[in-house]
């Protein structure tokens, strides 16, 4: 029932802020297992893999002042829904490169808190990653 909860409000805010969206950035990553991720007015990224869904909010990035980097900085936080097991909170931690007009790629680590864990432990901590690549429109 709770796992219904979540993917339905993850769902719902996913179409929420697609339709407010100015800027869009879709890709494939391997976060929940491997799948679609996306990328939307470079402050909510979401993830649809054959693990899981997961939905974060960036609500600090930046860049490396007076370093000749091509990497920016974010964290966020969200939320994730595993289909066989797990929902939790998470606070990733990533960097971000645009290594080409309209093309970014990510790696992030993800701190978790997993409140129905597959061994059947109520609260499991686990750090989560996440690779991806990303087309803007």
């Amino acid at each position: 029932m709770i796992k219904t909860i979540a993917i339905s409000a993850i769902s719902a805010l996913l179409l929420s802020a697609t339709a407010h969206a100015d800027k869009i950035k879709l890709g494939v990553a391997t976060d929940m297992g491997f799948g679609v991720t996306a990328q939307l007015n470079d402050q909510i990224n979401a993830m649809i893999g054959n693990d899981g869904a997961s939905m974060d909010y960036i609500f600090r990035q930046g860049g490396f002042e007076g370093q000749n980097m091509p990497f920016t900085w974010y964290a966020a936080g969200g939320g994730f829904v595993g289909w066989d097991h797990g929902f939790g909170l998470r606070l990733p931690l990533g960097l971000d490169w645009n290594f080409a007009k309209r093309w970014d790629a990510f790696a992030q680590l993800s701190p978790e808190i997993d409140f129905d864990a597959k061994n059947g432990d109520s609260v499991d901590f686990d750090l989560g990653g996440a690779l991806g690549v990303r087309y803007a429109f």
